[in-house]
Protein backbone atom coordinates (compact mmCIF):
# COMPACT_ATOMS: atom_id res chain seq x y z
CA UNK A 1 0.00 0.00 0.00
CA UNK A 2 1.37 3.39 -0.95
CA UNK A 3 1.48 6.23 1.55
CA UNK A 4 0.55 8.95 -0.95
CA UNK A 5 -2.80 10.61 -0.59
CA UNK A 6 -5.48 10.02 -3.22
CA UNK A 7 -5.94 12.69 -5.87
CA UNK A 8 -9.10 14.82 -5.94
CA UNK A 9 -9.98 14.11 -2.31
CA UNK A 10 -12.35 16.45 -0.48
CA UNK A 11 -14.65 16.63 2.54
CA UNK A 12 -18.29 17.62 2.26
CA UNK A 13 -21.57 17.05 4.13
CA UNK A 14 -23.15 13.69 3.45
CA UNK A 15 -26.58 13.95 1.84
CA UNK A 16 -29.43 11.47 1.51
CA UNK A 17 -28.29 10.57 -2.00
CA UNK A 18 -25.08 9.22 -0.41
CA UNK A 19 -26.97 6.82 1.89
CA UNK A 20 -26.10 3.64 -0.01
CA UNK A 21 -22.39 4.48 -0.03
CA UNK A 22 -22.59 5.16 3.72
CA UNK A 23 -24.35 1.83 4.33
CA UNK A 24 -21.78 -0.01 2.20
CA UNK A 25 -18.84 1.64 3.99
CA UNK A 26 -20.37 0.82 7.40
CA UNK A 27 -20.66 -2.83 6.28
CA UNK A 28 -17.00 -2.94 5.21
CA UNK A 29 -15.72 -1.06 8.24
CA UNK A 30 -17.60 -2.47 11.23
CA UNK A 31 -18.71 -5.85 12.51
CA UNK A 32 -22.50 -6.38 12.22
CA UNK A 33 -23.17 -5.48 15.87
CA UNK A 34 -21.44 -2.09 15.53
CA UNK A 35 -22.61 -0.79 12.16
CA UNK A 36 -25.50 1.59 11.67
CA UNK A 37 -28.61 0.04 10.20
CA UNK A 38 -29.91 1.44 6.90
CA UNK A 39 -32.78 2.98 8.91
CA UNK A 40 -30.32 4.73 11.26
CA UNK A 41 -28.27 6.02 8.32
CA UNK A 42 -31.34 7.45 6.58
CA UNK A 43 -32.69 8.90 9.85
CA UNK A 44 -29.42 10.70 10.56
CA UNK A 45 -29.08 12.02 7.01
CA UNK A 46 -32.68 13.28 7.06
CA UNK A 47 -32.70 14.65 10.60
CA UNK A 48 -29.25 16.08 11.23
CA UNK A 49 -27.15 16.13 8.04
CA UNK A 50 -25.02 18.93 9.51
CA UNK A 51 -23.60 16.30 11.90
CA UNK A 52 -22.65 13.91 9.08
CA UNK A 53 -19.48 14.47 7.08
CA UNK A 54 -17.91 12.47 4.28
CA UNK A 55 -14.47 12.14 2.74
CA UNK A 56 -14.83 11.62 -1.00
CA UNK A 57 -12.65 11.05 -4.04
CA UNK A 58 -13.78 12.54 -7.32
CA UNK A 59 -13.00 10.82 -10.58
CA UNK A 60 -13.01 12.88 -13.74
CA UNK A 61 -13.67 11.96 -17.34
CA UNK A 62 -10.28 12.32 -19.03
CA UNK A 63 -11.80 13.75 -22.20
CA UNK A 64 -14.42 16.17 -20.88
CA UNK A 65 -12.81 16.89 -17.48
CA UNK A 66 -16.29 16.60 -15.94
CA UNK A 67 -16.89 14.79 -12.66
CA UNK A 68 -17.59 11.18 -13.52
CA UNK A 69 -18.13 9.82 -10.02
CA UNK A 70 -17.70 10.50 -6.31
CA UNK A 71 -16.60 7.66 -4.07
CA UNK A 72 -17.06 7.84 -0.31
CA UNK A 73 -13.88 6.63 1.43
CA UNK A 74 -14.63 7.82 4.97
CA UNK A 75 -17.37 9.29 7.08
CA UNK A 76 -18.44 10.58 10.48
CA UNK A 77 -22.06 10.35 11.55
CA UNK A 78 -23.50 11.99 14.64
CA UNK A 79 -26.64 13.10 16.43
CA UNK A 80 -27.35 15.28 19.42
CA UNK A 81 -28.14 13.31 22.55
CA UNK A 82 -30.65 14.33 25.20
CA UNK A 83 -28.43 14.71 28.21
CA UNK A 84 -25.14 16.45 28.78
CA UNK A 85 -23.68 13.05 29.52
CA UNK A 86 -22.43 10.21 27.39
CA UNK A 87 -23.80 7.81 24.81
CA UNK A 88 -26.30 5.26 26.08
CA UNK A 89 -28.07 2.40 24.32
CA UNK A 90 -31.17 4.49 23.64
CA UNK A 91 -29.01 7.14 21.91
CA UNK A 92 -28.02 4.61 19.24
CA UNK A 93 -31.60 4.29 18.04
CA UNK A 94 -33.59 6.72 15.89
CA UNK A 95 -33.16 9.66 18.26
CA UNK A 96 -31.93 13.23 17.95
CA UNK A 97 -32.47 16.16 20.33
CA UNK A 98 -31.94 19.37 18.38
CA UNK A 99 -31.92 21.52 21.54
CA UNK A 100 -29.04 19.60 23.11
CA UNK A 101 -25.50 20.95 23.18
CA UNK A 102 -23.92 17.46 23.19
CA UNK A 103 -23.02 15.84 19.88
CA UNK A 104 -22.57 12.07 19.87
CA UNK A 105 -20.37 10.55 17.18
CA UNK A 106 -21.87 7.19 16.26
CA UNK A 107 -19.39 6.20 13.60
CA UNK A 108 -16.04 7.22 12.22
CA UNK A 109 -14.74 4.95 9.49
CA UNK A 110 -12.16 5.03 6.71
CA UNK A 111 -12.24 2.47 3.90
CA UNK A 112 -9.60 -0.21 4.53
CA UNK A 113 -7.93 0.63 1.20
CA UNK A 114 -7.20 4.17 2.45
CA UNK A 115 -6.20 3.54 6.06
CA UNK A 116 -2.78 4.40 7.51
CA UNK A 117 -2.72 7.75 5.66
CA UNK A 118 -3.94 9.96 8.56
CA UNK A 119 -7.27 10.40 6.78
CA UNK A 120 -9.28 9.66 9.95
CA UNK A 121 -7.35 12.43 11.69
CA UNK A 122 -7.97 14.77 8.76
CA UNK A 123 -11.70 14.01 8.69
CA UNK A 124 -12.16 14.25 12.47
CA UNK A 125 -10.12 17.47 12.75
CA UNK A 126 -12.20 19.06 9.98
CA UNK A 127 -15.41 17.90 11.71
CA UNK A 128 -14.34 19.35 15.07
CA UNK A 129 -13.30 22.65 13.51
CA UNK A 130 -16.56 23.05 11.60
CA UNK A 131 -18.72 22.23 14.62
CA UNK A 132 -16.69 24.57 16.81
CA UNK A 133 -16.89 27.51 14.43
CA UNK A 134 -20.57 27.00 13.64
CA UNK A 135 -21.38 26.80 17.36
CA UNK A 136 -23.57 23.74 16.84
CA UNK A 137 -22.80 22.35 20.29
CA UNK A 138 -20.53 22.62 23.29
CA UNK A 139 -19.01 19.14 23.33
CA UNK A 140 -18.57 15.95 21.34
CA UNK A 141 -18.82 12.56 23.02
CA UNK A 142 -17.86 9.16 21.69
CA UNK A 143 -17.55 5.62 22.95
CA UNK A 144 -14.33 4.03 21.77
CA UNK A 145 -12.70 0.65 21.86
CA UNK A 146 -9.81 0.78 24.29
CA UNK A 147 -7.08 0.42 21.60
CA UNK A 148 -8.41 3.58 19.86
CA UNK A 149 -7.99 5.83 22.91
CA UNK A 150 -4.55 7.19 21.80
CA UNK A 151 -5.98 8.16 18.40
CA UNK A 152 -8.82 10.15 19.94
CA UNK A 153 -6.54 11.72 22.55
CA UNK A 154 -4.32 13.07 19.74
CA UNK A 155 -7.27 15.13 18.47
CA UNK A 156 -8.20 16.46 21.89
CA UNK A 157 -10.60 13.90 23.38
CA UNK A 158 -10.26 13.05 27.06
CA UNK A 159 -11.09 9.75 28.72
CA UNK A 160 -14.08 9.95 31.04
CA UNK A 161 -14.25 6.28 32.02
CA UNK A 162 -15.72 2.95 31.04
CA UNK A 163 -19.19 3.02 29.50
CA UNK A 164 -21.25 0.62 31.59
CA UNK A 165 -24.57 1.15 29.81
CA UNK A 166 -23.56 -0.12 26.37
CA UNK A 167 -22.07 -3.35 27.70
CA UNK A 168 -25.52 -4.28 29.06
CA UNK A 169 -26.41 -5.16 25.46
CA UNK A 170 -25.17 -8.68 24.61
CA UNK A 171 -23.99 -7.50 21.18
CA UNK A 172 -21.61 -4.98 22.77
CA UNK A 173 -20.72 -6.87 25.97
CA UNK A 174 -17.69 -8.65 24.51
CA UNK A 175 -15.72 -5.38 24.27
CA UNK A 176 -14.64 -2.73 26.73
CA UNK A 177 -16.08 0.62 25.67
CA UNK A 178 -14.60 3.91 26.89
CA UNK A 179 -16.49 7.21 27.17
CA UNK A 180 -14.52 10.13 25.76
CA UNK A 181 -15.34 13.82 25.48
CA UNK A 182 -13.98 16.84 23.64
CA UNK A 183 -15.08 20.38 24.34
CA UNK A 184 -15.82 22.56 21.31
CA UNK A 185 -14.20 25.98 21.38
CA UNK A 186 -14.75 28.54 18.66
CA UNK A 187 -11.50 29.84 17.21
CA UNK A 188 -11.21 33.60 17.55
CA UNK A 189 -9.26 35.51 14.94
CA UNK A 190 -7.85 39.01 15.30
CA UNK A 191 -8.32 41.45 12.44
Amino acid sequence: MTSTLPLHMYIRPIILEDAQQVIDLEARGFPPSERASPQNVEFRLNTCPELCSGLFIREFNSDTKEVQSETLIGHIMGTKISRNGFIRLEDMKLTHNESSDTIAIHSLVIDKNYQKKNLATLLLTDYIQKLSNQEIGERIVIIAHEPLIPFYERVGFKVHGENRDVIKDPEFASSKWIDMVRELVKEEYEN
